[in-house]
């Protein structure tokens, strides 16, 4: 009875994996789509504005990619809504009072190695979606748009996260 049990464990996790982490651990540089915001300079305002900025555009951008399945379909769904999201980061600035526009652009340009969680990407040349506030020469922040690594839990974050495999284990053992 107990060996079902864990065959039955293993396959939940087996399934929830292929389920839940499509593309995770995936670092073919030729399967990434980063994403780029520079601030218009280090003071403190501008770099509180490219935050803002990071969250209403990472908001869109996780509700448009939702069905997304390939590297093309994110790329091509990016370059559709360039302009929306172009809008989307003036509108933060223009709201918190910035003389400053947005300009929002896809390139290949060099990222350095950077680890998410459990998995590492290489340094090297990538697709990005490069959003720059004003001058775009300040701090900025990057992570990779497809497969979706920008959302893993940071230290600061107060979210609590669940795992219906733990759960089950708890039931069972």
């Amino acid at each position: 009875m107990l060996k079902k049990k864990i065959y039955a464990m293993l396959a939940a996790v087996l399934i929830l994996t292929q389920i839940f982490c499509a593309g995770c651990g995936n670092t073919n540089t030729e399967e990434l789509l980063r994403i780029h915001v520079r601030a218009d300079s280090d003071s403190p305002a501008a770099q509180a504005v490219k935050k803002e900025v990071v969250a209403a555009v990472q908001f869109y951008l996780s509700e448009e990619l939702k069905d997304v399945h390939s590297y093309g379909e994110a790329y091509r769904a990016v370059e559709a809504r360039r302009e929306v999201l172009q809008e989307i980061a003036g509108a933060v600035l223009r709201r918190k009072g910035f003389g400053y526009g947005a300009t929002a652009t896809l390139s290949n340009e060099y990222f350095p190695a950077r680890k998410y969680g459990d998995t590492v990407v290489e340094s090297g040349y990538y697709d990005a979606l490069i959003v720059r506030l004003g001058s775009g020469g300040g701090d900025n922040w990057w992570c990779v748009l497809y497969p979706a690594m920008c959302y893993t839990p940071s230290a600061s974050d107060e979210t609590t996260y669940k795992s219906l495999v733990a759960e089950i284990a708890k039931k069972y053992f």
